[in-house]
């Protein structure tokens, strides 16, 4: 079993992979290039099939998934990125991309490489990582084809 700690994190990743569709496809409706728009709806689907296996995992390893939301990905990632990158087309759209990526990659990251656990969940959480690297790289090159 695992101790409350990594668990409070594999919750956390839940949390914030739970929320992230919807905030992914509120930035999408204000984007009018279809290209870029498409590929945030993608990222958006694959962080809730994310969700489902990992919460999936986390109901065969007897961890409750939280019952609700005690953290923020608006205010914990996006709002801050967004206050922090400059006032250009198409910048806000790659701050809050990177932020995102930097922070699921972090947090991945951090789980992977803390402890050993159950093998079917590493093997699982590395290809996510490795979707969500790839997801949001897609959304960069959009973004900045979108912008020349």
């Amino acid at each position: 079993m695992l101790c409350t700690q990594k668990e409070d994190k594999l919750c956390t990743l839940l949390s914030f992979l739970t929320q992230l569709p919807g905030k992914l496809e509120m930035i999408a409706d204000e984007i009018d290039d279809e290209n870029l728009r498409n590929a945030l709806g993608a990222v958006a689907d694959e962080s809730r099939q994310y969700g489902m296996e990992l919460k999936a995992q986390l109901k065969n390893l007897k961890i409750a998934a939280p019952v609700s939301d005690n953290h923020d990905l608006e205010e914990e990632v996006i709002e801050r990125s967004v206050l922090n990158c400059p006032k250009e087309k198409g910048k806000e759209v790659l701050s809050i991309c990177e932020s995102c990526e930097a922070f699921f990659s972090n947090l991945y990251t951090d789980l992977l490489e803390e402890y050993v656990f159950n093998t079917s969940l590493r093997n699982m959480m590395s290809y996510q990582l490795l979707g969500i690297k790839s997801a949001f790289m897609r959304i960069r090159f959009l973004n900045t084809l979108r912008l020349n």
